[in-house]
C-alpha cells in the first residue's frame, strides 16, 4: 500500500513541477513576445527616423552644394567689388587733388581779381582827373576862341575850324530866278562850328574784370 501511495505522490509532485515549469516558460514567452513586439516597434521607429535623417542628409548635401556655388559666386563678386573699390579710392584721391588744385586756382583768381579791381579803381580815378583836366582845357580853349581871329590859319587850327568848299561859279546860261539864290548863298558867311566837348574827351579803355 505504501508503494502506490509513494508513486502517486511522486507523480503529483512531478506533475506540479511540470505545471510550474510550463507556467514559468509561458510567462517568459509572454515577456519575450512583448519585448519582441516592443523591439519591432522600436526598429520601425528607428527606420523611420533613419529615413528622415537620410532625407535631411540629402537635403543638407544639396543645400551645401548650393551654398558652395553661391560662395564661389560671391567670392568672384567680392574680387570685382574690391577692384572697383580700389579704383574708386584712386578716383577719390584724384578728385581731392583736383579739388585742391581748383581751390588754389580760385584763390589765385580771387587775389588777381582784387588786384585788378584796385588797379581799375586807381586808373579810373586817374582817367577822371585827366577827363576833368581835358574838359577844363576845352572850356578854356572855347573861351579863348572867342577872342581869336578865326579867319587866320593859326586860329582855324587852334579852334578846329574846317573850311567849307567854295561853290562853283554860276554858269552864263543860268536863269534870272537862279541868280538871286546864288547871290544869297555867296552873301552867307560860313559860321565857325564850336568844337564839341565830346570829341575832345579821351576814350577811356575798358577793362574786363574777371
Amino acid at each position: 500500500m505504501k508503494f502506490p501511495a509513494l508513486l502517486l505522490g511522486f507523480v503529483l509532485v512531478c506533475s506540479l513541477g511540470i505545471a510550474g515549469y510550463i507556467h514559468t516558460r509561458r510567462k517568459q514567452e509572454t515577456q519575450l513576445s512583448k519585448q519582441a513586439s516592443f523591439l519591432d516597434i522600436k526598429l520601425r521607429v528607428t527606420r523611420d527616423v533613419l529615413g528622415e535623417y537620410q532625407d535631411q542628409l540629402i537635403q543638407s548635401n544639396t543645400l551645401l552644394e548650393k551654398i558652395k556655388k553661391e560662395v564661389g559666386s560671391l567670392t568672384k563678386d567680392l574680387s570685382v567689388a574690391k577692384t572697383f573699390v580700389e579704383k574708386k579710392i584712386g578716383d577719390i584721391a584724384a578728385c581731392k587733388g583736383d579739388k585742391k588744385r581748383l581751390t588754389d586756382e580760385i584763390a589765385a583768381a580771387e587775389s588777381e581779381k582784387k588786384h585788378i579791381q584796385i588797379k581799375f579803381v586807381k586808373e579810373k580815378s586817374q582817367w577822371g582827373i585827366e577827363a576833368e583836366s581835358l574838359k577844363k582845357q576845352m572850356e578854356q580853349l572855347s573861351t579863348l576862341c572867342k577872342y581869336i581871329d578865326k579867319t587866320s590859319e593859326e586860329g582855324k587850327k587852334l579852334c578846329k575850324i574846317t573850311e567849307e568848299p567854295q561853290q562853283p561859279a554860276a554858269k552864263p546860261k543860268e536863269t534870272q530866278a537862279e541868280k538871286p539864290k546864288a547871290e544869297e548863298a555867296k552873301a552867307e558867311e560860313p559860321k565857325p562850328e564850336e568844337p564839341k566837348a565830346e570829341e575832345s574827351k579821351a576814350e577811356q579803355p575798358k577793362v574786363d574784370v574777371v
